[in-house]
C-alpha cells in the first residue's frame, strides 16, 4: 500500500475546497463496479469519517436506513487505516488480490493529520495519475489559500502600518504643537526678562523706555490734556544698606517699597529699576492741575522716609528725587535722562526734590554739544598741551614743567584746563583725555631731557586712571616706547583720586615708585586727610594750594598755616612746591621760608610747546652738535 503525502502543509479544507476536490474526482467516476472507487476522509473529533465520491458505488453499498450507511469512523493511524480499507474492500466484494488502495494523508503546519484522499483501483497507472492530479490540485488550493492569506496578512500589515503611521503623525503633530507652545512660552519669558528686572519684577530701563513710548501715544497726551512725568529716585545710602543686609535683602526692600508706594499713591503707572540703587516711576499729570505733581512727590518722600523692616532690622532709605516732564521732550530716553540729571542736582543743592527746567534743558543741550566737540577733538588730536615752568628757588632755573590742557575751538573759543577736565569727567572721556595728555607730554619730555637731563615733567592724573588696575602697565609702556627714564616723570594726584579705590591706587603708586616715577600730592592742605596720605603713601613732594598763598600778606592765620605745612613737609623729607605765585612779595615769602620749587604767573604763564622749548634752550644752551628733533 503506497503512502502519498502533500509536499506543502495544508490548513483545514473549507466546503469550497471540498467541492473543488470533488469536482476533480467526479471526472473519473465509472459505471462499472470494477472501476476505481474514489473518496475522501476528514478528521472529525479524533476520528476519520469516510465520504464517497463514487455515488453509484456508495448507493449500492450503503442503503438508506441501514446502520452501516453512516460514515465509518476509526482512529487516525496507519494500522487503523489498513484495517479500515480491508473492511471496505470486503464490503465492496472486491478481491484484495486484484485491487490496491493508494491514499494521500493531509497534514497542517503542525503535522496534525487533517484527513485522507484515497483511490481503490486495479493495477493501472491512470488511477495513480489521477491521485497525483489530486495532489497537485490540493497543493494548488493550498498555494491559493497561502497567497490569499499572504495578501490578507499584507493588507492587514499595511492597514496596521498605515494606522501606526497615522498614529506617529498624530504624535508628531502633538509634539510639534507642544514644542510650539513651549517655544511661545519661552519667547514670552525672554521678552519679559528683556524688559524686567529679574530680582524685583519691576521694569528695567529698556522696559521703561518701551512703556513711555506707548504712553506718548495716549489720547490725553496727544490732545494736550495731560503730560507724562518721570520721577527718578536715587537711594543715596543704598550701597551701605546692601552691604549690611545683602543683595537679596536689598531687592526685597525695593519690592516692599514698591508695594508701599502703590498702596499710598495710586497714581503711579509704571515702576522701573534703572540700576541697583535707582528707581524710576511714571505718572500722567493733568495739564491744569498744578498741585498734582508736588503733592505726589511729597507723598513719595513721606513713604520713602518711613522705616522698613527686613528680618527684624529696621532700615531707613535716604532718597533724592528728580522730576522731568514730557513737554520738554517726546523722546523716552531723553525724558529719563532729564529726570536723572534733576536727581543729581539734588545732591549739589541739598534739596529732596528737583524738577528739570527749560534752563536745565538748554544747559544740557550745550553740554551735549560740548561733549560732541570734545570727543571729536580727542579723536582728531585737536587738543593742545601748554607747559608752565617750575622754578628752582635756589637758582631761579627751570627744572621742570606742569602739563596743562588747552582747546581752541573755532566756535567756542579758548577752553581752559579746568573746564576741559570737568567736561571730560562728566561725559566719561577723562581716561581717554588723560592718556592723550600722558602720551603727548612724555613724547616731548623725551626730547627735552637732551637739553636738561634732570628735567621733570609733571602730569595730572585722574581718579579713574590711578584706580585702574592696568594704569601702571600703561604708564611704563608709554615710557618705554618714548625712551624716557622713569625718574623724569612726576604724576600729580589729589586726595579725591585716592578716596574711590585706595587699594588699587596704592598698588599702582608703589609699583611705579619702584621704577623711579615721582609722585606729588596736589592741592595739599585743602582736604581732610592730607597728612594721613603723606604717612600712608610714598609721595616725593607736596604742592601747596594757591589759596594759602593768596592771603599771606593780609592774613596772619594763613601765613601761620602755610609755615606749619612747610615745616612739617621738611621734617618728612618731602619736597615743597608752591603754586600760584603771582607777585614779588609772594616770591620773597616762599623763598625765605625755604620752599624748594615754585610756579605761577610771576615766573611764567603756561605756554605752547615751541615757546617753552625756546626758553628752555636759553637756560640750557645745547652743545654745538645738538639738533632738536
Amino acid at each position: 500500500m503506497r503512502n502519498y503525502q502533500a509536499l506543502e502543509p495544508l490548513g483545514f479544507l473549507s466546503d469550497s475546497d471540498i467541492r473543488k476536490i470533488r469536482g476533480v474526482l467526479t471526472l473519473h467516476e465509472s459505471d462499472r463496479m470494477n472501476e476505481p472507487v474514489w473518496g475522501y476522509c476528514t478528521l472529525q473529533n479524533q476520528s476519520i469519517a469516510l465520504q464517497y465520491i463514487d455515488h453509484k458505488s456508495a448507493t449500492s453499498l450503503f442503503q438508506k436506513g441501514d446502520e452501516s450507511s453512516a460514515p465509518f469512523r476509526f482512529p487516525c493511524n496507519h494500522e487503523s487505516i489498513a484495517k479500515y480499507f480491508e473492511k471496505l474492500l470486503d464490503k465492496l466484494n472486491m478481491d484484495m488480490s486484484q485491487y490496491t488502495v493508494d491514499y494521500l494523508e493531509i497534514f497542517n503546519a503542525s503535522d496534525k493529520p487533517l484527513g485522507l484522499a484515497f483511490i481503490i483501483h486495479q493495477f493501472d497507472k491512470d488511477a495513480k495519475n489521477t491521485l497525483r492530479l489530486l495532489v497537485d490540485q490540493i497543493q494548488s488550493i493550498a498555494a491559493q489559500k497561502k497567497l490569499s492569506q499572504t495578501i490578507l496578512d499584507m493588507e492587514l500589515s499595511f492597514k496596521t502600518s498605515l494606522k501606526e503611521r497615522d498614529h506617529q503623525i498624530a504624535l508628531l503633530e502633538q509634539n510639534l504643537q507642544n514644542l510650539k507652545s513651549k517655544n511661545s512660552l519661552l519667547e514670552r519669558q525672554m521678552q519679559y526678562q528683556k524688559n524686567h528686572d529679574s530680582a524685583t519684577n519691576m521694569l528695567n530701563r529698556q522696559g521703561l523706555e518701551n512703556a513711555l513710548e506707548a504712553s506718548f501715544n495716549s489720547r490725553a497726551i496727544i490732545d494736550g490734556n495731560a503730560y507724562l512725568s518721570v520721577i527718578f529716585i536715587q537711594i543715596t545710602n543704598g550701597e551701605r544698606i546692601q552691604a549690611r543686609i545683602g543683595c537679596d535683602g536689598f531687592d526685597t526692600l525695593l519690592s516692599l517699597l514698591e508695594q508701599k508706594i502703590s498702596k499710598n499713591t495710586p497714581h503711579i503707572h509704571y515702576y522701573a529699576r534703572i540700576s541697583t540703587t535707582e528707581l524710576a516711576l511714571t505718572t500722567i499729570v493733568p495739564s491744569f492741575d498744578e498741585h498734582f505733581l508736588p503733592n505726589l512727590c511729597r507723598q513719595l518722600s513721606e513713604v520713602a522716609r518711613q522705616g522698613m523692616f527686613y528680618r527684624d532690622q529696621e532700615v531707613h532709605l535716604h532718597v533724592f528725587m528728580g522730576v522731568a516732564n514730557s513737554y520738554h521732550t517726546d523722546n523716552s530716553t531723553d525724558l529719563i535722562n532729564n529726570a536723572f540729571h534733576a536727581a543729581v542736582s539734588c545732591k549739589e543743592s541739598g534739596a529732596t526734590v528737583s524738577t528739570f527746567t527749560q534752563a536745565d534743558q538748554d544747559e544740557q543741550k550745550e553740554f551735549n554739544q560740548l561733549e560732541h566737540y570734545l570727543l571729536q577733538a580727542v579723536r582728531n588730536d585737536d587738543l593742545i598741551l601748554y607747559f608752565q615752568p617750575k622754578i628752582d628757588l635756589k637758582n631761579d632755573k627751570w627744572i621742570g614743567a606742569e602739563v596743562l590742557l588747552r582747546w581752541k575751538h573755532p566756535v567756542l573759543g579758548d577752553i581752559s584746563n579746568e573746564a576741559l577736565i570737568h567736561m571730560a569727567e562728566q561725559n566719561g572721556l577723562i581716561v581717554e583725555v588723560g592718556y592723550f595728555v600722558l602720551r603727548s607730554a612724555i613724547d616731548k619730555a623725551s626730547e627735552w631731557i637732551e637739553i636738561a637731563p634732570d628735567f621733570t615733567l609733571s602730569v595730572n592724573v585722574s581718579a579713574k586712571q590711578i584706580c585702574s588696575a592696568r594704569f601702571a602697565d600703561r604708564v611704563l609702556e608709554i615710557l618705554e616706547n618714548n625712551e624716557l627714564p622713569s625718574t623724569n616723570l612726576e604724576l600729580e594726584l589729589t586726595e579725591s583720586c585716592l578716596v574711590s579705590n585706595f587699594e588699587v591706587a596704592y598698588q599702582n603708586i608703589v609699583r611705579l615708585k619702584g621704577h623711579g616715577v615721582r609722585f606729588a600730592l596736589d592741592d595739599f592742605g585743602t582736604g581732610y586727610a592730607s597728612f594721613s596720605y603723606l604717612r600712608k603713601l610714598p609721595f616725593d613732594c607736596i604742592k601747596i594750594d594757591k589759596e594759602f598763598l593768596s592771603n599771606i600778606l593780609h592774613n596772619a592765620q594763613d601765613k601761620a598755616i602755610l609755615r606749619s605745612i612747610i615745616n612739617i613737609a621738611k621734617k618728612l623729607n618731602k619736597q615743597v612746591v608752591v603754586e600760584g605765585v603771582e607777585t614779588s612779595e609772594q616770591h620773597r615769602f616762599v623763598a625765605t621760608e625755604s620752599c624748594d620749587v615754585a610756579q605761577g604767573y610771576y615766573y611764567a604763564k603756561p605756554m605752547p610747546r615751541d615757546i617753552f622749548e625756546a626758553h628752555l634752550e636759553k637756560q640750557y644752551p645745547p652743545p654745538k652738535q645738538f639738533i632738536i628733533r
